[in-house]
């Protein structure tokens, strides 16, 4: 079986939120199975800069009224190859999302891909597309290639990563883009990549099963709901994995001292003094809740603040925040380290080894999203020990198993109202539990042997393949 894998990023070439990990991750595990996969993205300026890649030729695509050129270069990543499309108009940028012209030259990565095959002489059975920089990928497909027997037989699925970013644009893009009309390109009246990639795909899919529920409701599903339900017979969901080497505490150089599940006792003690000691905490003992976000709405962060100071106040709780988003969230953050320095600790920004310390560190996780397609901070977190606090929603709610106080099952806490309240009950339940080091560590081992290995979610995506070939 033959898998193209088209992306807008991937690790470990560039990477902007979980997209990439999941390109990073998926197609190794695939290769493992047996399958010939290989992925397909822009050859961005910053993967230029860091990355030599082999030259294989080129090709051109219609754009409006003229030709435009696109080089072919292919490099190798863990046994698996990457192509990467060049195109100096369309991507030597600083910056790879947030340009005016993002629907252009999201069409034109999507025209190249097609030729892309060619020049690579690699005709897969299925295009796996993700997200909506690829959504026209499908109809193209269609439109333009049905006349060559090596095409027609190619079939597509495509992944849905968050649902709230859909490629809408004018419809004037349409003048450019040299294809026949059809409505799969349109809807509310502007140009919509995820609307045409979901009516033309062969399959949906989505990134675990809760939120495939979840985006075929008002609430959930940005009124894309309402085409998914036209083709909700085709439509799936699967947990994504976890790169389980890179998310590793027996193996993490980022951290004080590794451990395992055999002794996270003293491996979890050693990283949470050390890291609570160099940020100067006023407590070693008290329980340490961290949060590694970005500080939006979505990500529940409006829901701590109604909340925080009842906390501090009422409890011995030290907090560790890392993330960076919205500045009313920074602001008040930063305005509660100053408040009650030594117990609520803020780093704006990112560090990835910081991260890592306080993953590892921390006693309780916190993940209050609105929404979480998948989500893998709760997952990283349990690998390495600390609880998940989190929201019963998309994929928290499909990964977290909660604390039954009174037969000590769980892996974590959870909530299923969007409410503040109901976020500061279950923070004194996490810290009540804590007291008691018997159940607390029963939890955490449990938590630690979970498998979130991309093993089952490869197995169930060779399943689908299977479906379509």
């Amino acid at each position: 079986m033959n898998v193209l894998i088209c992306a807008s990023e991937g690790a470990p070439y560039i990477k902007t939120g979980g997209l990439a990990d999941v390109i990073g991750a998926l197609p190794k595990a695939l290769k493992k199975e047996g399958v010939d996969v290989r992925v397909i993205m822009p050859y961005y300026k910053k993967i230029k800069e860091k990355n030599k890649a082999e030259y294989i030729g080129y090709a051109y695509v219609r754009i409006a009224d003229h030709n435009e050129y696109l080089g072919l270069f292919k490099a190798e990543s863990d046994g698996v190859t990457y192509y990467f499309v060049d195109s100096d108009k369309y991507f030597n940028r600083d910056t790879i999302y947030g340009h005016g012209d993002d629907g252009e030259r999201f069409a034109f990565f999507c025209f190249a891909v097609l030729e892309a095959i060619k020049v690579a002489n690699f005709y897969p059975d299925i295009i796996h597309n993700n997200d909506w920089q690829t959504g026209l990928i499908p109809y193209i497909l269609k439109a333009n290639y049905n006349y060559y027997p090596e095409y027609r037989r190619i079939k597509t699925i495509y992944s849905i990563h968050n649902i709230q970013y859909q490629g809408i644009f004018p419809k004037s893009l349409l003048d450019i883009l040299f294809m026949p009309y059809s409505n799969s390109l349109e809807f509310n009246n502007c140009v919509n990549f995820m609307k045409t990639a979901i009516m033309e795909s062969d399959i949906i899919n989505t990134v675990s099963p809760t939120y495939k529920d979840e985006v075929l409701t008002d609430y959930y599903g940005y009124e894309m709901n309402k085409v998914l339900e036209l083709r909700k017979y085709d439509f799936y969901g699967i947990i994504n994995g976890l790169d389980v080497d890179k998310y590793n505490p027996a193996t993490d150089k980022n951290l004080y001292q590794n451990y395992d599940s055999n002794s996270f006792i003293e491996g979890k003690k050693e990283n949470k003094r050390q890291l609570l000691t160099e940020y100067h905490a006023n407590s070693l003992e008290a329980p340490l809740f961290g949060l590694v976000s970005r500080l939006v709405d979505q990500k529940g962060v409006d829901l701590f603040m109604p909340i925080l100071e009842d906390v501090l106040y009422y409890s011995n709780a030290t907090f560790f925040i890392l993330g960076s988003g919205d500045k009313k969230y920074e602001d008040y953050f930063n305005y509660l380290a100053a408040k009650y320095p030594g117990r609520f600790l803020v780093y704006i920004g990112y560090s990835d080894p910081l991260a890592q310390k306080i993953y590892a560190a921390s006693d309780v996780f916190l993940m209050p999203s609105k929404f979480e397609p998948c989500g893998l901070g709760q997952m990283i977190a349990m690998r390495y020990g600390t609880l998940p606090l989190v929201r019963e929603t998309g994929g928290l709610k499909d990964t977290v198993i909660p604390y039954n106080q009174y037969t000590g099952e769980g892996t974590g806490f959870s909530f299923a109202n969007y409410n503040a309240h109901n976020f500061k009950d279950v923070i004194f339940l996490a810290m009540s539990t804590y007291e008691n080091k018997e159940a607390w560590n029963a939890l955490v081992k449990r938590a630690m042997e979970q498998d979130f290995s991309w093993n089952s979610s490869a197995k169930s995506y060779i399943e689908l393949y299977n479906k379509l070939l």
